[in-house]
């Protein structure tokens, strides 16, 4: 099992487990403080624009869905489609083609900077596209905006039933983009959790 740590220069560089602790974290936060990557890649969304085209022609997905997804783009603004919160549950074959074609991540243009290290029992991620994660602490995953950038992270040693409302907070800022990652996100984020 692939594990990784934050670096200033690469999205994120494998190396062991993740640890954003200080010198020696206490026995109960250091759960939260090790975390599995299960990638990171540098990506370009194609403009929303091309993505409800390419909705519209992959025929899978009604109108009305689809005219919802451009009325949440126009409430959350500029940054809707590149800030992007995506939890999949389950791992799926399937599911996941769909949380690519919904989310515009199969018309992106894309490159690896790690290989995929999760594995079923790692489930369930949480992708970040638009965001670096930071660190992870006390029920709260800290991340900046960094546009082309996708995290994608194991939430299965933090929250593996998605129960416990985990935060997602904008690193060294009081602004909170989650209060809960399984279920909200601010609308200027394009947030979904489902049973992919």
């Amino acid at each position: 099992m692939r594990v990784a740590k934050i670096s200033p220069i690469l999205p994120v560089v494998i190396t062991g487990m993740l640890s954003w602790a200080s010198a020696t974290p206490t026995p109960a936060a250091a759960a939260e403080d090790k975390i599995l990557l299960c990638h990171a890649g540098l990506i370009e969304l194609p403009s929303f624009a091309q993505h409800i085209a390419s909705l519209r022609k992959a025929k899978r997905y009604s109108e009305e869905d689809i005219d919802q997804l451009v009325a949440r783009n126009k409430k959350g603004g500029p940054a809707f489609f590149t800030s992007q919160i995506i939890v999949q549950e389950n791992p799926s074959g399937s599911g996941t083609y769909d949380l690519r074609l919904t989310h515009g991540l199969s018309d992106a243009t894309y490159r690896n900077v790690t290989e995929w290290a999760c594995e079923a029992d790692d489930y369930p991620i949480v992708y970040f596209v638009g965001f670096r994660v930071r660190k992870i602490e006390n029920g709260t995953i800290y991340v900046s905006r960094e546009k082309d950038i996708v995290n994608v992270i194991s939430l299965k040693a933090l929250d593996p039933e998605l129960e416990k409302h985990l935060k997602v907070q904008i690193y060294d800022s009081d602004k909170i983009l989650c209060e809960d990652i399984g279920e909200r996100c601010n609308d200027d984020i394009y947030h979904d959790a489902h049973e992919y």
